[in-house]
């Protein structure tokens, strides 16, 4: 089985990073723009707090009154209506456009995104964001007189589906401390670049990366997992995740319909290989029991046979992330 295993080159001095709650000089909480700056803390104290959501047992204050604007100026499914969710259960109020397109926030008007934002953030109490253009949420987010959450942007980066990810890992796998995780699918994506920093608090023993051919891991998300000295592994078969990791984060082959493509020359045939699909004839065969998720949505990386074997975790992840982006938005409105 080919590979290539990749270890840290050396030590790297950490620094300390601040913590995603930044006040301003109002003394309001700002913004969720990256996982870069979330901390150890706030994923604990989320993780906890959606816990409790989840079990109907939450001790922080509701959010009754409060108003959440919901501006999704790219297709979504799962992430708008999972905060969506999330604000009904708060006792808030979601608004919006059910097409942005349509708003003035667009090519053909010209309004520009600060103008929205410092419009929109005079009508609610929060902002959720998401744009085809990467930076646009931290654009919104200096114009904003409220919170804003990037609810992605391009190929930056979707720190609220990492803060999912992390719960949804900790309750399948108890811990991810020592375990191994993979990568399969495209690599390039801001679901794996968010999600990588916030594993640097969760010390895994081993970070896999499966991608299909003609798709490089970028540098970036490299290095991140350098500094925070953890083994990385590259390998070209499925198989070896669904043999040596104990949980696989998979993504579609080909993720250029986020927004505008990642540097590659290559024309994909927006298929997956059939050395990259997970099927039940292969799990069976290896006797995996590596738990297998999905930030969804799925195109044809997983057989849908799959859907009903006790590897599968993605549609439980969607159920868990409704009280995850809960805890987010109450954390959020309740300083706000």
């Amino acid at each position: 089985m080919a590979y290539v295993s990749i270890d840290s080159p050396g030590k790297v001095a950490r620094t300390t990073r601040p913590s995603f709650i930044r006040r301003g000089r109002t003394g309001h909480i700002r913004h969720l723009l990256s996982a870069r700056t979330i901390d150890s803390d706030d994923v604990d104290e989320l993780c906890q707090a959606a816990e409790a959501y989840e079990f109907g047992v939450a001790s922080t204050p509701l959010s009754p009154g409060k108003t959440v604007a919901l501006l999704f100026f790219q297709p979504s499914t799962r992430t708008r209506l999972g905060f969506e969710a999330a604000t009904v259960a708060l006792g808030a109020h979601p608004i919006g456009m059910e097409d942005m397109s349509a708003s003035r926030s667009n090519a053909r008007t010209g309004e520009s995104l600060e103008d929205c934002a410092a419009v929109v953030s005079r009508l609610c109490d929060a902002l959720v964001v998401r744009h085809h253009e990467s930076g646009a949420a931290e654009r919104m987010a200096a114009k904003s007189e409220r919170p804003v959450v990037n609810a992605g942007d391009g190929w930056n980066e979707h720190p609220t589906q990492a803060l999912v990810d992390i719960f949804a890992l900790r309750r399948g796998l108890g811990t991810i401390a020592g375990r191994c995780i993979a990568f399969g699918g495209d690599p390039r994506g801001r679901t794996v670049r968010s999600l990588i920093q916030l594993l640097r608090f969760e010390a895994p023993k081993e970070i896999v990366f499966c991608p299909p051919p003609h798709y490089e891991v970028p540098a970036d998300i490299l290095s991140a997992i350098f500094e925070n000295q953890i083994r990385c592994r590259i390998v070209r078969e499925i198989e070896y995740a669904l043999t040596e990791c104990d949980a696989i984060m998979m993504a579609p082959y080909d993720m250029s319909d986020i927004g505008e493509p990642a540097a590659s020359g290559y024309v994909s045939p927006n298929t997956t290989p059939d050395s990259h699909v997970i099927t039940p004839e292969k799990i069976a065969r290896l006797n995996s029991r590596t738990l297998i998720y999905h930030p969804l949505p799925r195109h044809d990386e997983i057989h849908p046979a799959c859907d009903d074997l006790p590897n599968a975790m993605y549609f439980e992840q969607v159920r868990l992330s409704k009280f995850m982006r809960m805890a987010v938005l109450n954390r959020m409105l309740s300083a706000s």
